[in-house]
């Protein structure tokens, strides 16, 4: 009586092995990928909602003398498709509605991408979001009121999620 594995069973074992690992790790760059994504939509979504809170919060910034108009947010793929600023809106022309992040502003944070993940496009061009305590007002591309704002991240395999906000402050991730 032979009480073993002969090399023929083991072989087929392994073989069989082999083939499930591969099948099921074969896209496991993918899925990473794609995680990477979502990740960053979610990321810009929580800088949109923590840019509004701060304008809530009163929290101030020091300005050096010009008027604080709220604070906002800056996406400009032309500049630059890895990353997006937080900034204080720091300027004499808030009374006109000029809500944009220019050279008298303070940058609070500026935000780098994951690897592999870009802004592809930004929709209205050279975006800015900026919440004006204390209500706050959502001034998107300095139109406070019926417009909402889309902007659209991508991997490097062209798979893309986007991010909407309202001129009511709704933000949604898709």
């Amino acid at each position: 009586m032979n009480k073993g594995f002969t090399l023929i069973e083991l072989m087929t074992t392994i073989s069989v092995i082999a083939i499930i690992s591969a099948v099921v790790f074969a896209d496991f760059s993918g899925t990473e990928r794609r995680l990477a994504l979502k990740q960053a939509a979610y990321r810009v979504a929580q800088d949109i909602r923590e840019t509004e809170q701060m304008a809530l919060g009163g929290v101030n910034a020091n300005c050096g003398g010009l008027n604080f108009c709220g604070f906002g947010l800056e996406f400009d793929p032309l500049k630059d498709t890895r990353s997006y600023w937080l900034f204080a809106d720091c300027e004499n022309d808030c009374s006109a509605g000029i809500y944009k992040r220019d050279s008298n502003d303070t940058v609070v944070k500026a935000v780098l991408l994951s690897k592999g993940i870009e802004i592809k496009t930004v929709s209205p061009a050279n975006l800015n979001i900026v919440f004006s305590p204390p209500d706050p007002v959502v001034n998107i591309n300095k139109v406070a009121w019926g417009t909402e704002a889309e902007i659209t991240l991508k991997t490097s395999k062209d798979e893309t999620r986007k991010v909407r906000v309202n001129s009511a402050g709704r933000i949604e991730v898709e």
